[in-house]
């Protein structure tokens, strides 16, 4: 105990994890938090292992997701982990900003804690749309490019761009692979800051009045609150991942793409 608050490395994780004194009266919808890190933890360690298999390629994306879920040991797991996890990752983060909103938590002192979580939101999105593509089925080709032709006067020129050509090609993919295997790890800088910000003025609470004289130590009273409703995540997650892997999906991505056949409703999940 003595080495965790006198170490340089531990005592910052004894600061943030251990002794962070936290209010009395917090309750569990402020453990969308530890979720979401679980979420994100859980993204970072299925999509590096898929990475591995997967060919950023037009003629061999799609046969390369057939191969994962198909031939490599535990893939078809690993896939639905993935996708199913990236739909947990929005409901949570959707009920954390609605949490946020409700009880006030974007207000002074924590302007700076809510504006990392924007940006985290929004890079959110952006990798989220550009991993939907690599799959490389009828949704992955038709849903997402197109929507920034919507954009007056720079539209056009902008898809072409994003491209790296007339058409969806191999740049395309390419450039959508690294961006979506770079930025998740941007994502969890960006949450390291998330958590430096709020660990400044501390977790509001119910009431919305701040006080210094009613916290309890992070550990072990909101550390073990916080396993109850991952352990409750893990057994729904488990139920979608192996029983209902494809209910948040979409069975045209299964078709593979086509640019010379249009889908009959081009809708994302998200």
């Amino acid at each position: 105990m003595r080495l965790l608050k006198s170490h340089p490395l531990l005592s910052l994780v004894n600061s943030y994890v251990v002794d962070s004194p936290q209010p009395a009266n917090i309750s569990y919808m402020w453990n969308f938090g530890s979720l979401l890190a679980t979420c994100l933890g859980l993204q970072l360690v299925t999509g590096i292992i898929l990475a591995m298999h997967y060919t950023p390629n037009v003629d061999l994306a799609f046969i390369s997701v057939e191969h994962i879920m198909r031939d490599v040991n535990y893939g078809w797991l690993l896939r639905y982990m993935h996708a199913n996890g990236a739909s947990f990752f929005f409901i949570f983060v959707y009920l954390h900003i609605g949490r946020g909103l409700y009880y006030g938590s974007y207000r002074a002192p924590r302007t700076l804690t809510w504006s990392i979580g924007v940006i985290i939101f929004i890079l959110m999105m952006a990798t989220a749309f550009l991993g939907y593509v690599l799959p490389y089925g009828q949704m992955s080709l038709w849903v997402i490019t197109n929507l920034l032709s919507a954009i007056p006067w720079i539209g056009n020129p902008l898809v072409e761009f994003v491209w790296g050509g007339f058409s969806v090609n191999n740049a395309t993919l390419n450039r959508f692979f690294s961006l979506h295997y770079l930025l998740p790890f941007v994502l969890a800088a960006l949450a390291i800051m998330h958590m430096m910000a709020l660990h400044t003025h501390g977790s509001s609470n119910p009431t919305g009045v701040s006080a210094n004289s009613d916290r309890l130590p992070m550990h072990p009273y909101f550390t073990f609150k916080d396993l109850v409703t991952i352990f409750l995540f893990f057994l729904v997650f488990s139920l979608f991942v192996f029983y209902a892997p494809n209910k948040m999906g979409h069975p045209d991505n299964y078709i593979p793409a086509n640019p010379m056949s249009t889908p009959a409703s081009i809708v994302p999940e998200w």
